[in-house]
């Protein structure tokens, strides 16, 4: 395979992992997924009888009266998946369908694979642990009660079968022949064989559906804790976790600049032209204060049209730089209403820089910051002031 192929194959790997969660689709999709797999189950199954019956050293082990019956059981087990697939896509948008067709695959699926169940023997391990996976597997795509519905007929049928075939009212696992039932199973390689050819596919498909799932739920977790820390509107960290920043910092007695900046005259523009030009405005002067930081700075906002920075490990000189490089990129920056109109906006600075001798908590630096950034505002705005100036 070709590098780019390789490439584009992780990206897509990596898009479905983290954008396609499965518990968030659909009821039409997660069904369409249970018959493709219940459906590839069966075509297993449908080779193995192949199989056993074109091979004469097997056929001693096999009851061949029985092979017309579960063939064509089989056979139109297969024909239901399909057209089930087939229907589910069509009317995949139909909200009748969405609601209910989970009754629908928990009952089909159910019966359909009971009945596999019997014929290999309702009591086995392949039996029992395929549907103890089943079960799981399906109160993980569905509600509990869709799952119920199915889940409790077939407990019951299970029950009676076991009591029927342990007092010789019907036959148990009657794809095998009379003569292998007579022999100690476990001793049987045929037997061993078959009842692993049987669950391990069942088995793999929970295993790499759960793994799938649960790393889809941690990448959901992750991205709900990241945006959990986000500003919705501006795409830059909120208060809270500038806060925890700080108290970082501070436990740590970390050297760091606090820089405080509100954009001037806000609430002007927000009554002249509208809410969703000044959400535009917040969006681009966060942005133009997010591509003026170095790695190890976080950029905030800290309320209404307020932005704070943190910035680590850094000389009150270069803090002062970068904040007055975003004042004039502000200045400069021109947002349009239309391809002829634009409106100009201006921004004022105040900073605080903590000292190892000074005694104060982050809510006193945050404060010294504020009075910069006041101090600022009383001087004609649109500048960057510190808070040593007030001294």
């Amino acid at each position: 395979m070709k590098p780019h192929f390789l490439k584009i194959l992780k990206d897509e790997y990596s898009k479905f992992m983290k954008d396609s969660v499965i518990m968030n689709w659909s009821n039409v999709n997660k069904s369409i997924l249970a018959f493709s797999l219940c459906a590839v189950i069966t075509i297993l199954w449908i080779v193995w009888w192949l199989v056993c019956v074109r091979r004469p050293e097997l056929q001693i082990w096999i009851n061949l009266e029985f092979y017309p019956n579960l063939m064509t059981a089989y056979c139109l087990s297969m024909f239901g998946y399909f057209i089930a697939i087939i229907a589910a896509h069509l009317l995949r948008n139909n909200l009748f369908v969405e609601k209910y067709i989970p009754y629908f695959t928990t009952c089909y699926v159910g019966l359909t694979l009971i009945y596999g169940a019997y014929c290999t023997g309702i009591i086995s391990f392949a039996s029992i642990a395929s549907f103890v996976s089943l079960v799981t597997v399906g109160l993980v795509l569905f509600k509990p009660r869709e799952v119920y519905i199915a889940v409790i007929p077939v407990t019951i049928f299970i029950g009676i079968c076991g009591y029927l075939s342990a007092i010789d009212q019907i036959a148990y696992a009657p794809i095998y022949s009379q003569t292998l039932q007579e022999l100690p199973l476990h001793n049987n390689k045929f037997w061993v064989s078959s009842m692993l050819y049987f669950y391990i596919p069942i088995f793999l498909f929970s295993i790499i559906l759960f793994i799938i799932l649960l790393i889809q739920w941690k990448y959901r977790e992750e991205h709900i804790d990241r945006m959990g820390k986000i500003d919705p509107l501006t795409l830059v960290y909120n208060r809270r976790s500038i806060s925890e920043f700080l108290t970082t910092n501070h436990e740590q007695k970390q050297q760091y600049v606090i820089v405080l900046l509100d954009i001037d005259h806000f609430k002007r523009v927000n009554d002249t032209y509208g809410h969703d030009i000044g959400d535009q405005v917040l969006k681009q002067v966060a942005e133009i204060l997010a591509n003026n930081i170095r790695q190890e700075d976080y950029v905030g906002r800290f309320g209404g049209e307020e932005f704070i920075f943190i910035l680590n490990n850094i000389e009150l000189k270069q803090a002062f730089d970068i904040a007055e490089r975003c004042r004039a990129e502000i200045e400069n920056h021109h947002i349009y209403l239309n391809n002829i109109d634009k409106i100009i906006v201006t921004a004022s600075f105040g900073i605080s820089m903590p000292s190892e001798t000074d005694n104060l908590n982050k809510e006193e630096f945050v404060r010294q910051a504020d009075q910069a950034l006041y101090f600022a505002k009383l001087s004609g705005r649109n500048q960057v002031r510190q808070f040593a100036e007030l001294s």
